[in-house]
């Protein structure tokens, strides 16, 4: 299972954060009865010090619930307009799952500290709580502000803009054409999948140092994010492998029966056009978050508008190619990202211009290949704007914008 599915996220990082500094409070209480306590501590009456360490195991429980049902609520009503899976994304978020560990982690020190310290509660664990109650104080108010800024549409498209940028650097800087690839004979089949799912993910490191072990070469017959049925194969490789060897390579492979965020890029792509056609819906009717969606695809796109397409290979330390995946097409990208949105923007001319915009900006960073992918989506886009019943006046941009582009 992996550690970034909602359900392992939400539990592990918090839970171990809050157990740890529940450990550190019985820690501490048994030192300070060994040990004593040190002389620059003032003096504190056994009383006052549980009033305060009840007062702050109180206000971190009630934090930690007001923070989680006022969050949720607005996630949910942003679910709605922007789209479901930010409530997914929302536990998988590092510093959502450090603001619930480090309240909980508050309260059960709080705890710990009142049923292990006997009728006199230590007084360096009750300073010490009132140091996690003011970092609690602290975090939350970054909290709140980390899901105002989760919730607002112009800053959840600039992380997914960046996470798809990062990830077409990643592919174009492994991608290579002139790798000496052994034809798709050589290659005979070493993983299948055991269930239906999705391919989560592959772990590279994993599968180089198995090739290098075996002194094979891996081949990747699926993309991550593909969904796979029983038997469908995942990775061959370069001739015959041990039954051991296999089994070794099975665990590389992550399947979930769900979609997640996998970090791929199609997955990035796919999520920021469903915002763009929820944008588009006649419920929601926010044209321009649904131009801010495409002006922030062919930003993302013009890192591989101009390679051609070629495979991803990872290479030993030698140098040597050890695991051929597959790799990224800009046209494959493109039609991914602007059929949908041409469709949709098939009765709303200020969309259609921006989308014209967005080819127009691509056409030029393009290769030659990419120019024709380009082309025929100005083409596609004219034919179902003037099939759309406008006037000409309103057509005269995007004709404008499109004419140069498209081919007889």
């Amino acid at each position: 299972m992996s550690w970034r599915t909602p359900f392992t996220a939400l539990l592990t990082v918090p839970a171990t954060i809050a157990l740890a500094i529940a450990f550190c409070a019985a820690a501490i209480v048994y030192l300070e009865h060994r040990l004593g306590t040190p002389g620059w501590l003032l003096p504190l009456p056994p009383v006052e010090a549980r009033v305060i360490l009840s007062i702050v195991a109180t206000a971190a429980m009630t934090a930690l619930s007001l923070a989680y049902s006022l969050t949720l609520v607005v996630f949910t009503l942003a679910a709605s307009s922007i789209g479901p899976r930010l409530l997914k994304r929302f536990t998988t978020e590092r510093g959502n799952q450090i603001t619930a560990g480090l309240l909980g982690g508050t309260f059960l020190f709080a705890l710990t500290v009142l049923g292990t310290s006997g009728k006199e509660p230590s007084r360096i664990a009750t300073f010490i709580a009132g140091l996690l109650a003011a970092a609690s104080v602290v975090q939350l108010i970054w909290f709140v502000r980390a899901v105002a800024q989760s919730v607002s549409i112009d800053d959840e498209l600039a992380k997914i803009a960046g996470r798809l940028r990062d990830g077409l650097a990643r592919l174009d800087r492994h991608s290579d054409g002139d790798a000496d690839i052994p034809p798709d004979a050589a290659f005979m089949p070493a993983v299948a999948a055991s269930d239906t799912g999705y391919l989560a993910g592959l772990d590279r490191k994993a599968l180089v140092a198995a090739a290098v072990e075996g002194d094979t070469i891996l081949k990747a017959n699926r993309a991550e994010g593909d969904y796979l049925l029983p038997e469908t194969v995942i990775l061959s490789a370069k001739g015959a492998l041990s039954e051991e060897a296999r089994q070794r390579l099975a665990e590389t492979v992550q399947q979930e029966p769900a979609r997640s965020d996998t970090g791929t890029v199609h997955f990035s792509v796919n999520l920021m056009v469903e915002i763009a056609l929820r944008a588009l819906s006649p419920g929601v009717n926010d044209t321009f978050t649904a131009l801010a969606v495409s002006d922030m695809l062919s930003g993302a796109l013009a890192k591989v508008a101009a390679t051609d397409p070629r495979p991803e290979v990872l290479r030993d330390p030698e140098g040597r190619p050890r695991v051929i995946l597959p790799g990224v097409s800009f046209p494959q990208l493109l039609d991914t990202a602007y059929h949908p949105l041409r469709q949709a923007a098939g009765g709303n001319v200020l969309m259609a211009e921006g989308l014209a915009r967005a080819l127009r900006r691509l056409h030029g960073v393009a290769g030659t290949n990419g120019r024709q992918a380009v082309e025929t989506h100005a083409r596609l886009l004219r034919e179902t704007l003037k099939e759309g019943g406008h006037l000409p006046a309103d057509l005269e941009t995007v004709i404008a914008l499109t004419s140069d582009m498209t081919r007889a």
